[in-house]
């Protein structure tokens, strides 16, 4: 059976929105879930047998990769707790981390990391003993996991000259390890210098790079910090002889425009810049020398706001760069004792924001600013107390305003990169939603619940939420000026699946666009706490994957309701009549019950179940004296059993037009 939707009933606009009377939301427990290790992945054009563990991954019906992996699912798989999957990497593929998702005809699961690497893999074996370390040779990245109060050894034939890169994957792929390494002589002592924990830029992972002035033999320890460890606590080793940057410089760049990125870090004597294009909001940039192996991957900001990099020598205001505003520069501490120094042209009475961006994106970089005048009279500084290093400050007259900034700690170096940015203050809007992910039967309606609506510096207009990027489905609704969604009280976004759209997974992402002093502000919902807690907490997840929203169809139930009011129009105080019409499918034939999900404010329903047999039943809305005039929306959820089994639908909502009493 399918249900006859137009994809046009959600395009609402709701000027008094509805308290939800639906319970906090919550990621059903008939979900997948997968577990498998972080370091799961393969080499670009190979095709890889994946064994994916979890619950509840019978009926897998599609995997969604990230990097646009061909997957391949066997038939006959019985075991809810493990999944074998086939997967084709494609040639193009880019190094690095990417994710996945799988769907079942119950829903879709969490994403989980996958690695795309050019370098052979190893798996650990036997190396819990550092008078017996496990050999390996260069190049290569090992796949391990610590195990609690152990350590994991390797031993390394080095050649004459040869400079070698060690550094361990973990954080920055969503593993708990927090690791440490350590390097030995073929006698057993450690060699001093050798040491690495939390690099900088690395997110608490750990890097080093050595050239070797004779061949020896080296045995690598990696372990945990505290000597944590367990199932889940991989890692991957990389080695060889390639480049460790630590961020892109420039650190970010203006879409549309094309721009050699350069990298920030120590030893990176032959990496040449890279020609990128800023066609999406984030990109990863390959650090590389020639022929040679590549390093891992940086991320590069893209933004709608013109980017420049900073011009030595700026040391004093009257050679100080000029930003454009809105706009942003990235900047280094080269020298020592090295103070920087920007301007903009400022109008009289503005106020504008001025951000440091460091830890942010990855960088040690320590920023303290003041904010001078054209005589260099002090209007503000920034708190070195304070992790966000933003302030604001309305420009006394017009003319420049000068931009001072040092490092707090006196650093200096190829690691200590800043990203500075200036934009008058204006009205934001940011969304909240409580989980990445849905589940839509095909040919029928889905939710997303909206449980927070944050407004900064006056803004109070209506918001439009939207799904975009899924092909298939449709979704977009405004909410009013007015609208507080919460936690226990959301709001709610439907989305229609186009008739035809086959089962699976399709990932896409949410939006709010908002007019701002006029203008049609568009920002992504970003998911950042539901992926940190898929990815071990990343303290800084790429906004790649913090802006995905996974939908599963699921097959069709055999079941849809639709709402018919006599009159979509009723005074304050009065009543809206009407019908809820049913069509059963196979073995559907019991009370068909109905809840409300979102309605009027105070409006008192009164739902009636569609008894057994039956393909009707009375719906009556008593709206009050005092809800808001406007379009409001009526939106319901019908629940029945199918074979034994609890099975629900969203009935497409009603717009209504709540009118003044007559006079």
């Amino acid at each position: 059976m399918r249900a006859e939707l137009s994809l046009s009933v959600i395009a609402l606009s709701v000027a008094g929105m509805a308290v939800a009377q639906l319970p906090p939301p919550a990621i059903p427990a008939t979900y997948p879930t997968v577990n498998t290790l972080a370091i799961i992945g393969g080499k670009p054009g190979n095709t890889i047998d994946l064994i994916v563990t979890g619950t509840n991954l019978l009926d897998a019906t599609g995997v969604w990769t990230s990097f646009g992996g061909t997957t391949t699912i066997p038939d006959g798989q019985k075991d809810p707790a493990k999944l074998n999957v086939k997967i084709a990497i494609p040639k193009e593929a880019g190094i690095g981390l990417h994710t996945y998702r799988v769907a079942t005809k119950a829903g879709l699961s969490n994403i989980r990391p996958f690695i795309v690497d050019e370098l052979n893999e190893i798996a650990e074996k036997d190396n819990n003993k550092k008078t017996a370390p496990q050999t390996i040779t260069s190049p290569c990245v090992v796949l391990g996991t610590a195990t609690a109060e152990t350590s994991d050894y390797y031993k390394l034939s080095a050649k004459a000259g040869e400079q070698l890169t060690m550094e361990v994957l973990a954080r920055r792929i969503g593993s708990p390890l927090d690791p440490v390494i350590y390097v030995y002589d073929s006698a057993g002592r450690e060699i001093l210098g050798l040491y690495a924990d939390d690099t900088p830029g690395l997110q608490g992972d750990c890097r080093l790079m050595h050239t070797f002035p004779t061949a020896m033999d080296v045995v690598i320890e990696v372990r945990d910090s505290t000597f944590r460890g367990g199932g889940d606590f991989a890692y991957r080793l990389r080695i060889g002889n390639f480049p460790g940057a630590m961020t892109t410089y420039p650190l970010a760049i203006q879409k549309g425009q094309t721009v050699n990125v350069g990298f920030a870090g120590p030893n990176l004597e032959g990496v040449k810049p890279v020609s990128t294009v800023g066609d999406k909001e984030f990109r990863w940039v390959l650090p590389k020398r020639d022929a040679g192996l590549a390093g891992w991957p940086v991320p590069l900001t893209v933004t709608t706001e013109p980017q420049a990099t900073e011009q030595e020598p700026n040391n004093t205001p009257d050679k100080a760069n000029v930003i454009t505003v809105p706009g942003g520069i990235s900047a280094m501490f080269g020298g020592k004792n090295d103070l920087d120094h920007f301007k903009f042209a400022a109008k009289k009475g503005v106020k504008y924001a001025i951000t440091a961006l460091t830890h942010e994106i990855n960088t040690p970089a320590e920023v303290y600013f003041r904010v001078l005048d054209a005589k260099g009279a002090e209007l503000a500084k920034s708190n070195p107390q304070q992790s966000n290093t933003r302030v604001e400050v309305s420009a006394p007259a017009d003319g420049d305003i000068i931009i001072a900034c040092e490092q707090t700690n006196y650093l200096h170096g190829p690691t200590q990169v800043y990203h500075l940015s200036v934009k008058p203050v204006s009205a934001e809007v940011v969304a909240v939603v409580p989980f990445d992910r849905v589940d839509i039967p095909a040919s029928g309606i889905g939710a997303v619940p909206i449980t927070g609506l944050v407004k900064t510096n006056g803004f109070n207009a209506p918001v439009t939420v939207e799904l975009v990027g899924c092909e298939g489905l449709s979704g977009k609704i405004t909410f009013p000026a007015g609208a507080n969604p919460q936690p226990n009280a959301p709001l709610w976004l439907p989305i229609v699946c186009k008739p035809g759209t086959k089962p699976g997974p399709l990932v896409g992402s949410l939006t709010t666009t908002a007019t701002v002093d006029g203008k049609p502000i568009t920002n992504t919902i970003n998911l950042i706490d539901s992926v940190k807690a898929n990815l071990a907490n990343m303290p800084t997840p790429p906004t790649d994957i913090t802006h995905r929203f996974g939908v599963a169809v699921v097959p069709e139930v055999p079941l849809s309701v639709e709402l018919k009011f006599d009159k979509t129009e009723v005074a304050k105080g009065g009543n809206l009549t009407g019908k809820l019409v049913a069509k059963r499918g196979d073995k559907v034939d019991g009370d068909i019950t109905v809840s409300a999900v979102s309605l009027p404010p105070t409006s008192v329903p009164k739902l009636n179940p569609i008894a057994k047999g039956k393909t009707d039943a009375v719906f009556e809305l008593a709206i009050p004296a005092t809800v808001t005039a406007g379009q409001h929306q009526v939106f319901l959820k019908a629940i029945t059993k199918v074979n034994g089994k609890d099975v629900s639908v969203y009935i497409a909502p009603v717009e209504v037009n709540i009118t003044e009493p007559k006079k």
